[in-house]
């Protein structure tokens, strides 16, 4: 219901970004805006807060090669759904953590591994 409000804003405004998948059964790009999670220069953590049963999250199983724009730039890379933890919630804003408490059902984390970016971690 938000989400043709926020998509225009998503991206641009630094606590939103939109993901971009394929869709599994269409195979039409795919358009979501999500809040904002930690950036490490090499990967993106991004918040499900209805898990894997959301349609991205189902997009990403069949099709993981998304786009995220974050800040007015695009971004490529691969995704995959992953459990959440502590930490990396602690990193999220305010309103993330809002949403991941009161309206997350079996919320997970989606990350992001940008291509082309080395990571000193690997």
């Amino acid at each position: 219901m938000l989400n043709p409000i926020t998509r225009p804003l998503a991206g641009l405004m630094p606590w939103w970004v939109v993901l971009e998948t394929t869709g599994r059964r269409t195979g039409r790009m795919r358009r979501t805006p999500l809040a904002n999670g930690p950036f490490d220069g090499s990967s993106i953590v991004l918040l499900s807060v209805h898990g894997d049963r959301s349609a991205f999250a189902r997009n990403i199983a069949d099709a993981p090669h998304v786009r995220v724009k974050r800040r007015g730039r695009w971004h490529s890379g691969t995704a995959s759904v992953v459990e959440p933890d502590d930490a990396t919630l602690r990193r999220f804003s305010g309103y993330a953590r809002l949403g991941y408490r009161t309206v997350g059902d079996n919320p997970k984390f989606i990350r992001v591994e940008l291509d082309g970016v080395a990571s000193a971690s690997r």
